[in-house]
């Protein structure tokens, strides 16, 4: 078995190629799959902690694997959120619960008023005036969604295609970008009052840009007591509209671009969690193989988002790197705990773990330390290192050259 300093720096000497290299085997890829193919489904919490599959997802990616059995704690994290001082993410005084908050807020929606007039316009940038071949395997496949009130958000899925786009009259192999709009918006039309219809319609810009544009519509107001039958629900910017490639219908289809792209990114928010859950993977299946090398990788991670011993100590992971280092004990009274944070502010520049140089020469103090103290027995050359050498400053690159030395002959 390999040393934790060599395994380390095995994985961190290339971290993208370590990231690939892990994105690429099978259930990382089939889950990862799975998330970014539904994710975009999800529009409340009930959405969220309803598929199973994606709240494990969202959970391990925080680095919460080991409570995605308490729904009812994490349904009350989600719910106040972080914006809130006493929120119970913030109470919870733990960076995971806050970040899986962050991560997954769906109280920030625009706020409904009555006095905003103008529409929300989203316009794609490519000129669509010429006409189209869509007798073949063209299509264009994109959700359409609306923000309509704090609490509400619609969306629909568009596809045109040869088979949808086929009526009498049409010519499929001539389709022109005034017909791609009538049947977009015969699209939302028939997606009735449960979808989009008279909240966005389509158009062509002066550009002959297609563009999509939120709408004033009255809606039967279910708890009206007042005696009106309809709420009024103006057009403006308190609404939004938005535009997403969804893959294909089926094989063999070919994207069709109408101004958006025909990439399938994530926003922001999904491909931070899916970044997330990769860099999780990665770190839990090293520490299957070697615990050391799992602090390590978590450290790099971390450290550099703490300023004081405390935030050390509040960490146990953070804080058993540490104490490995510098040789304190585990536990201990409030005011034993204030003394191991005046001692971390005394021997560690907590601040210089923002400098990369810096931060890996503390990660490799680290390994070498945990080698002497744990990999002894598998490791002739580390048994000539014990607990006090280690504290006089063990040089971990004269380590790992002659562990490369010694694996090349």
């Amino acid at each position: 078995m390999l040393n934790t300093s060599f395994s380390y720096r095995l994985i961190a000497r290339d971290l993208d190629l370590s990231l690939a290299r892990k994105a690429a085997t099978t259930d990382v890829a089939r889950e990862t799959a799975y998330f970014e193919a539904n994710i975009g489904k999800v529009k409340s919490v009930d959405d969220l902690f309803g598929d199973q599959r994606l709240y494990a997802y969202a959970m391990k990616a925080m680095g919460l694997e080991e409570m995605t059995y308490a729904k009812a704690l994490m349904r009350k994290v989600v719910t106040e959120g972080v914006t809130s001082a006493t929120s119970f993410a913030n109470r919870l005084n733990d960076s995971r619960y806050k970040a899986f908050a962050s991560a997954f807020d769906f109280a920030q929606g625009a706020k409904a008023s009555g006095l905003a007039t103008t529409p929300a316009q989203l316009s794609g940038a490519l000129d669509i005036s010429d006409v189209f071949d869509f007798s073949g395997s063209k299509e264009a496949s994109f959700s359409l969604t609306s923000q309509l009130d704090a609490s509400t958000t619609r969306s629909i899925t568009i596809v045109l295609n040869k088979d949808t786009l086929a009526k009498p009259g049409l010519d499929l192999a001539s389709v022109s970008g005034a017909q791609i709009v009538e049947a977009i918006n015969a699209r939302i039309e028939a997606s009735g009052d449960a979808g989009l219809k008279g909240k966005v319609k389509a158009g062509l810009g002066v550009r002959n840009n297609l563009f999509f544009e939120t709408t004033a519509y009255n809606s039967l107001s279910a708890n009206d007591l007042s005696g009106a039958a309809y709420v009024s629900y103006p057009a403006g910017a308190n609404r939004t509209v938005a535009v997403a490639n969804v893959a294909l219908s089926g094989p063999g289809r070919t994207a069709f671009d109408l101004g958006f792209g025909t990439a399938l990114p994530l926003d922001a928010k999904a491909k931070s969690v899916t970044d997330a859950y990769l860099r999780q993977s990665l770190e839990v299946d090293a520490g299957a193989e070697d615990a050391g090398v799992r602090l390590a990788l978590y450290f790099s991670r971390i450290a550099p988002t703490v300023s004081s011993g405390f935030g050390i100590l509040g960490d146990d992971a953070l804080s058993q790197v540490v104490k490995t280092v510098l040789g304190l004990p585990d536990g201990g009274s409030a005011e034993a705990i204030a003394r191991q944070a005046a001692i971390i502010e005394e021997k560690v520049d907590v601040a210089s773990f923002k400098d990369p140089v810096k931060l890996d020469r503390f990660i490799q103090t680290f390994t070498a330390i945990w080698d002497a103290q744990n990999n002894t027995a598998g490791d002739p050359i580390l048994a000539l290192f014990d607990g006090s050498s280690a504290s006089q400053g063990l040089d971990a690159d004269l380590l790992l050259s002659a562990l490369q030395n010694r694996s090349r002959g």
